[in-house]
């Protein structure tokens, strides 16, 4: 069980487990998303995984939504976007994890939309920790 309270340290968040973490961040309230991002972010970074990883998988959850009515994804999309994401889970098991996480319980456009949504945090999360690391350096 993935404990959150007013603050989680790095130590913390590295040992989440990625199914637990995205079932927090899908939670309406409280909101703890960028938090969960945070998380990604962390054992992503540990994990020697590059930003480039996350940014890809942008693209292949946005080509999957791409033209997308709302309501459900057809079975050839969705088959399409395990197609794209299984070359990224090749590069790490630590993002395998988490894009099997993702994955697990998408069906609709506006799942597809929220996970954009999500790892567009990871990414900027990853982005802003890169600038603040230069400027101390």
């Amino acid at each position: 069980m993935i404990e959150v309270g007013t603050s989680t340290t790095r130590e913390q968040r590295l040992a989440w487990d990625p199914a637990q973490a995205v079932e927090l961040a899908k939670r309406p309230d409280p909101d703890e998303s960028s938090t969960v991002a945070t998380a990604m972010y962390d054992q992503l970074a540990a994990a020697g995984v590059p930003v480039e990883a996350v940014e890809m998988c942008i693209v292949f959850w946005s080509r999957a939504l791409d033209g997308l009515d709302p309501g459900p994804i057809p079975a050839a999309r969705l088959a399409h976007l395990d197609s794209d994401l299984e070359l990224e889970r090749q590069t790490s098991p630590v993002l395998s994890r988490w894009l099997a996480a993702l994955r697990a319980d998408v069906t609709s456009a506006h799942d597809l939309d929220w996970t954009i949504r999500f790892l567009l945090q990871v990414q900027q999360t990853w982005r802003m920790s890169d600038i603040l690391t230069r400027r101390g350096s």
